[in-house]
């Protein structure tokens, strides 16, 4: 996708190969070593649940490049549009889908 990283954040769509686990919504702080400032989890009911802190980063480690995630079998990250991060954040149900895609799994 074109347009992904803005100057300073990166935003992430990351799925879990596991039942029941949220799909999850980065977004990447890429001038502070990769923590997230904001993040969302979306239920398998559709239910988004907006992570917060009382920091300014959400995450307690640096959140992996895209090319880490996918790496591991059990994890498969896409690139985002600030726009698409903003409409998940900004929403209380998600209405897409959230399994882990089949092209993926082998």
């Amino acid at each position: 996708m074109g347009g992904i990283t803005t100057e300073r954040y990166e935003y992430i769509k990351w799925y879990v190969n596991e039942d029941n686990f949220p799909l999850l919504f980065y977004e990447v702080d890429t001038k502070n070593d990769r923590y997230a400032t904001r993040m969302t989890e979306v239920y398998p009911n559709g239910k988004i649940i907006n992570v917060t802190e009382n920091s300014e980063f959400v995450t307690e480690a640096p959140v992996p490049t895209v090319n880490l995630i996918n790496a591991d079998k059990d994890f498969y990250a896409e690139h985002i549009t600030k726009d698409e991060f903003e409409e998940i954040y900004n929403s209380s149900f998600y209405t897409g889908d959230i399994s882990f895609p089949k092209q993926v799994i082998s």
